[in-house]
């Protein structure tokens, strides 16, 4: 048993699961455009993810939240290395287009730890910021990114999927930020510690209404299973939001929460089955 907890630790501080997250928002992306991806691009996406998301947490800048992982940071370092050479391997045959849309997420990522501005400050550490830095990336390289190098025609239908994948990535935040209030310096500004537990759990709320909402908008004629996996995911999420709390389980946020896209891939493909 202490096996299979020593793994299991090792999968979500590694990054391996929020890797799968992150992949699993593309493949999203990949059915709602009917367009279709090959092992070469996961591996990109997965070990950028992993590379990334190791960098960030285990940074000299990094939350009190992750300073106690000790044991396993060894592991998780030669396991980093090895994603950053899978994903500098899988960048140079992949066409140059898609490196370049995926260059101005790698920067704002580096510029997000990297104490480059006055004071050694990093894009983190300014006011009210770091929500919506990861939103934009993740946004990013879950829809722009994947579509280029799908070569698909970045539409109308596109700018909704960014706007609606931005609001879908701040509400997957907001349980993180109240997690991490006894955690984060009160000139970080987050939301929680702006406007309170609830009212962020009321505002995380209304973006979800506001990303149900937009599915409308779009100019190709939805299916049904975009239109039910839409409203199942939302209604997923603001479980999960209104679920959340100060003192949470050690897995709430990093396991369950960020699920969620896992959980959207496994409704898409049973509604796809069910409409077959």
């Amino acid at each position: 048993m202490e096996t299979l907890k020593s793994i299991f630790r090792f999968y979500i501080n590694s990054s391996i699961h929020v890797a799968l997250t992150i992949c699993a928002l593309v493949y999203v992306t990949f059915e709602k455009f009917e367009a279709s991806w090959d092992i070469l691009f996961a591996l990109f996406t997965f070990s950028g993810a992993v590379t990334a998301y190791n960098l960030i947490k285990y940074s000299n800048t990094s939350r009190l939240y992750h300073r106690r992982l000790t044991k396993s940071m060894k592991s998780i370092r030669v396991f980093t290395i090895l994603c950053a050479i899978l994903f500098v391997g899988t960048s140079v045959v992949l066409p140059p287009d898609v490196i370049l849309y995926m260059l101005p997420f790698i920067v704002l990522s580096v510029l997000y730890v990297a104490p480059v501005f006055p004071d050694k400050r990093n894009l983190r550490s300014y006011a009210g910021m770091k929500i919506f830095i990861i939103a934009i990336v993740w946004s990013g390289v879950t829809v722009l990114v994947p579509l280029v190098y799908a070569k698909a025609t970045l539409n109308f239908d596109f700018l909704i999927e960014m706007i609606q994948r931005f609001l879908f990535i701040v509400v997957m935040m907001l349980p993180f930020e109240v997690r991490d209030l006894q955690y984060d310096d009160p000139s970080l500004e987050t939301i929680p510690q702006k406007i309170g537990v609830t009212n962020t759990k009321v505002f995380g709320s209304i973006l979800l209404v506001v990303f149900l909402l937009l599915t409308a908008l779009k100019d190709e004629l939805l299916s049904s299973v975009e239109i039910l996996s839409t409203i199942s995911v939302t209604t997923i999420s603001l479980l999960f939001l209104w679920g959340t709390e100060r003192k949470q389980s050690e897995y709430y946020c990093s396991f369950w929460v960020e699920s969620v896209p896992v959980f959207w891939i496994i409704i898409i493909l049973s509604l796809q089955r069910l409409f077959v």
